[in-house]
């Protein structure tokens, strides 16, 4: 029986975990949730991570830019786009870059 049990426990945990935590500008305004994507999909992109175009919308390829830039840069990762994410793609020094950055 408890053999059984702790299976059917670790998968309805599995089951219940989001893909990916909820993130503090998914409260923001439109507007601003738009721009703050949009400006950390074009530093991404300048710095070789691939955020894939600069539409806004946080898709799979932004999210997983930030967290490839979060580790890199040796952040908290949580592949949540922020103000201070952005402040740090933007005047951190040294600069943080990846793999795909256009010479």
């Amino acid at each position: 029986m408890k053999r059984l049990l702790l299976p059917a426990l670790c998968g309805a945990l599995f089951l219940a975990t989001p893909a990916f935590a909820a993130c503090d500008s998914d409260n923001l305004p439109d507007e601003m949730r738009l721009a703050f994507i949009s400006g950390a999909q074009e530093a991404l992109n300048e710095h070789g991570f691939n955020a894939g175009p600069v539409d806004g919308k946080m898709g799979s390829r932004t999210r997983t830019a930030i967290r490839s830039y979060q580790r890199a840069a040796k952040l908290p990762v949580d592949g949540c786009v922020s103000q201070g994410l952005l402040d740090h793609l933007n005047f951190s020094q040294p600069k943080i870059y990846g793999p795909n950055r256009p010479r």
